[in-house]
Formats: C-alpha cells, sequence, structure tokens
C-alpha cells in the first residue's frame, strides 16, 4: 500500500514589484520630455541675445520750439532711442543726448531705450514735459536761420526783433484759378516776417526742389533787374519787390528771401544786412 506523498504548506504570496507593469514606461517617457524641454530651453537661453539694461536718469527741458533731452549712458550700449509719445522715434543715434524739434504744443511723454547688435532694451522709465507752440515738422527750415527768423511763433528773432508768420496756401500761378496756375504747390513752407515795424517787410520760402525755385526765380526775370548780393544773386522789379537766391550754402539752396521796398527801407542794402 502506498503512503501518501507529503506536500508543503503554500507560503506567503509574493510581493508585487513597485512600478511594475506600464508604470516605468510612462516614467521614462515623461522624465525624457523633461530632459528635451529643458534642453530647448538651455539651448534658447544661450542663443538669445543679450539685452542691453534700460537707460535711467532721463531728463526733458522745453525750450523755444523745442524739448532737450538728455539721459545716463548704459555699458556696452552702441546706440539709444529716444520716443515720443505713442512710439514716434524723434531720435536714434550713439549720442546721450538730443533734440526734438518737431515737436508740437502740448503734454508730451518721453521714453529712451538702449540698442546693441539690433536688439533694443525695454523702455527706461517715462517722463512727461509740457512744451509751448512750435513750427512743427518745418522747425528743421527755420533752424537753417537761427538770427534771422523766430524759432517758434510768438516769438521774436535775434535780428531787429524781427516777427513772423505762416503763410499756408501756394501763391495764384501755383493752384489756380489763374490761366497760369499748374494745379500744383511748389512752395513748402513760407513765413512773411517784419522787422521791428510793418513797414519792413521780408518773407522767406522753402521750395520742394532747385526747379521748382528757379521756376519762381524764373517768373520774376522778364520785369526784373539782376543784382548780386553778399550770399548770391537776386533780382529786384520795378515794384521793388526783391527775390534772393543763397549760392554759397548748399543747406539753404531750396530757400529764398524776398524783400519788399518801402520808405523805410532799401531792398538791396536790408537783405545785405540779413544775419544768413
Amino acid at each position: 500500500m502506498g503512503h501518501p506523498v507529503p506536500t508543503q504548506p503554500p507560503g506567503p504570496a509574493t510581493p508585487r514589484e513597485p512600478f511594475s507593469g506600464p508604470w516605468p514606461i510612462v516614467l521614462i517617457v515623461v522624465l525624457a520630455g523633461a530632459v528635451a524641454v529643458g534642453g530647448f530651453i538651455g539651448v534658447r537661453a544661450l542663443g538669445s541675445p543679450d539685452v542691453p539694461q534700460s537707460p535711467g536718469g532721463l531728463t526733458l527741458e522745453a525750450q523755444t520750439g523745442h524739448v532737450a533731452a538728455r539721459w545716463d549712458a548704459v555699458s556696452g550700449a552702441e546706440g539709444y532711442q529716444l520716443v515720443r509719445d505713442d512710439g514716434l522715434v524723434v531720435y536714434e543715434g550713439s549720442r546721450t543726448e538730443a533734440v526734438d524739434a518737431e515737436v508740437a504744443a502740448g503734454e508730451h511723454v518721453y521714453r529712451v531705450m538702449a540698442v546693441r547688435s539690433g536688439v533694443s532694451s525695454p523702455a527706461g522709465p517715462a517722463r512727461t514735459v509740457r512744451t509751448g507752440e512750435s513750427w512743427g515738422q518745418f522747425a528743421p527750415l527755420v533752424a537753417q536761420f537761427p538770427q534771422l527768423l523766430p524759432q517758434a511763433p510768438g516769438t521774436s528773432a535775434r535780428w531787429r526783433d524781427a516777427e513772423c508768420v505762416r503763410r499756408y496756401s501756394g501763391g495764384r500761378d501755383e493752384v489756380g484759378p489763374s490761366e497760369t496756375g499748374t494745379g500744383k504747390v511748389r512752395t513748402v513752407f513760407v513765413l512773411r516776417c517784419a522787422a521791428g515795424a510793418v513797414d519792413r517787410p521780408y518773407g522767406v520760402f522753402w521750395f520742394a526742389s532747385k526747379d521748382a525755385l528757379n521756376a519762381e526765380y524764373q517768373r520774376s526775370s522778364s520785369t526784373s533787374r539782376p543784382v548780386s548780393w553778399r550770399h548770391g544773386t537776386g533780382l529786384i522789379d520795378e515794384n521793388g519787390r526783391g527775390v534772393f537766391k543763397i549760392t554759397d550754402d548748399p543747406a539753404q539752396e531750396l530757400a529764398m528771401i524776398v524783400v519788399l521796398r518801402t520808405q523805410a527801407q532799401d531792398v538791396l542794402e536790408t537783405v545785405d544786412s540779413m544775419p544768413i
């Protein structure tokens, strides 16, 4: 008779390995993704341009017809941008000072940024200034004659306390209704002035080109006699109206001086006395 084979009693259940099954795969994928993102950010950070610091110390001074600005230099900056109001760049260069000569009357906000390798810094602290009247976009033209003309409306020139007003329209021969009208304006900007009194009138005309200036000059030649003056050539007609071109300074070659003869002034003597 056989004997029963003894059996081993069942032992304790084998404990399950931690993170068994799909978890290790998921964890590896997550870690790999984190490494990839971190590497991408690191590469972007190492490859990003070196942004300069924002300039500080911006100061503004409202002067006659313009605003003068100054600010602190930024180490390593190659240049600066001075911005007015909603982003109009009024200066771009390497200096730490600038003049905004085209600002209109009112309250304005300025900011300055440093530039290096084509990358601009965040704008520095904003500063506000209130300005008076100016010649606006034509201020650089008026600035060609710093003594002869007032540098802002409502002020007097250094020369004989002259006062000037802007003429807003072109001549009859330019826009009509005369038969010889061209239909377009040749003159860019005109100031009519009186030196000390209304009986000493003169004016300065700026033209769009030398051809436009010469066309106006030629229009007066048929009834005028040619003259020379300190800075170029001129014509004086039978009514005592003199027109004068500036030929010794290329920066002023698009400007024409007009002087009217009165009992108080001789045309040629007056134009020769002007601080051009």
